[in-house]
């Protein structure tokens, strides 16, 4: 028996409730026979005018996650993704991998399935482009959110040139940014050293964009959301080649 819309894969992809990127870009990512249920992490449209404001969203959309990932196990899912990046950041690679094995083992003691993680989804894309080490980084995020980005990556091997956050004010008004406000921040960030782009933050509609600016700029440029749905693809034998979001679901 499998899933009618699902007869390839069922993927469970979990999100804050404010957020309304993911799933859109999912969905115009998606290949036949995979079925999205989209299911809630619920924290409120809370007000992020400083750093104890964002640093009190991670905390919520944490403090939602493990009831939301049971939540999303009652659609019997294949795989599940998470789809949110801040708080899969923070402070680090280590509480990051701890973080990942917490859920996972959740998700494969209660419904005998995967996670994918916004920052291990990272680090397997990054592996895909080997000549990479310098890169730029945009954000929807205050500078303590950045500051994490930073350090994350710094963990796991890559220097962060120059990072540039939006700072948007609440994790709804994410999605409002719009593409030239994005296309100003990568300006900001570019430059002949860096190697790579990389934009973080899930309810920043970027995946179209992002596969835009890596023509014009001659380089890679990654979506985060691109990123956490390719590492589901691959890592559930779905192997399209799916164009028009970046390199990195086009070619790998």
């Amino acid at each position: 028996m499998v899933d009618y819309y699902g007869y390839r894969k069922k993927f469970a992809v979990l999100v804050p409730s404010t957020n309304t990127a993911v799933e859109t870009e999912y969905h115009k990512m998606c290949p036949e026979g995979v079925v999205l249920a989209t299911r809630a992490c619920v924290i409120p449209p809370m007000s992020v005018t400083d750093e104890d404001s964002f640093v009190a969203l991670v905390k919520a959309i944490g403090n939602a996650t493990e009831q939301g990932l049971r939540d999303a196990l009652t659609v019997l899912p294949d795989h599940v993704i998470f789809g949110y990046s801040a708080e899969t950041f923070w402070d680090g690679k280590d509480r990051s991998d701890r973080e990942f094995e917490r859920y996972n083992s959740i998700a494969q003691a209660e419904g005998g399935c995967n996670i994918t993680f916004g920052a291990q989804a990272i680090m397997d894309a990054l592996k895909c482009y080997p000549g990479v080490k310098r890169i730029g980084v945009i954000t929807p995020y205050m500078p303590v959110g950045d500051g994490m980005v930073v350090k994350f990556l710094a963990d796991i091997g890559y220097e962060v040139v120059r990072i540039e956050g939006h700072k948007s004010d609440s994790p709804v008004s994410i999605a409002y940014e719009t593409s030239g406000d994005n296309r100003a921040l990568v300006k900001k960030v570019d430059g002949d050293d860096i190697d790579l782009i990389l934009q973080a933050g899930t309810n920043l509609h970027f995946v179209e964009l992002a596969a835009q600016l890596e023509q014009e700029l001659g380089k890679p440029v990654l979506a985060i959301n691109a990123i956490t749905f390719w590492h589901a693809l691959r890592n559930n034998g779905i192997p399209d080649r799916i164009k028009g979001f970046g390199s990195l679901l086009a070619e790998n």
